[in-house]
């Protein structure tokens, strides 16, 4: 499983017996984007419940929309805090599509499928290899 789709299907798959709320996901994108504390990055909405009751998914959200700056803040009427409008994230973007990679691989890994997924030292031996043969036919 090379790309992000294949991973991508393979953890929707196998997320229903291995990681039925998402939390497992939600926490290797907190591992990945070095955010401690989701909850505190959005207080209007930690004191209003929000993520009490929230599942993995519903918390990458938040996670995602604030790594990628799709967040707006509006005051809220009639008092000094801001609540969050998550916007939509470009998951078209070169930075998104391989913070997603490094995510679907960190959490097969962390589920224990990691002899699934492409092997760091395969890869850079087999760059090698094309190398010294690429060498070896001049």
């Amino acid at each position: 499983m090379d790309s992000t789709e294949q991973l991508r299907r393979f953890y929707d798959t196998i997320a229903p017996d291995f990681d039925e709320g998402g939390f497992r996901l939600y926490d290797a994108a907190l591992a990945i984007s070095g955010y401690p504390n989701i909850p505190g990055e959005f207080p209007y909405e930690d004191n209003r419940g929000v993520f009490d009751y929230a599942d993995g998914h519903q918390l990458l959200q938040y996670l995602t929309a604030l790594r990628f700056h799709a967040v707006r803040w509006e005051v809220v009427p009639g008092t000094t805090c801001e609540k969050a409008v998550l916007l939509d994230v470009d998951t078209a973007a070169p930075e998104y599509r391989a913070f997603e990679k490094q995510l679907y691989t960190r959490v097969l890994h962390d589920l224990g499928f990691q002899d699934l997924l492409p092997q760091k030292q395969e890869r850079q031996t087999g760059k090698q290899k094309e190398k010294w043969k690429e060498g070896a036919e001049r």
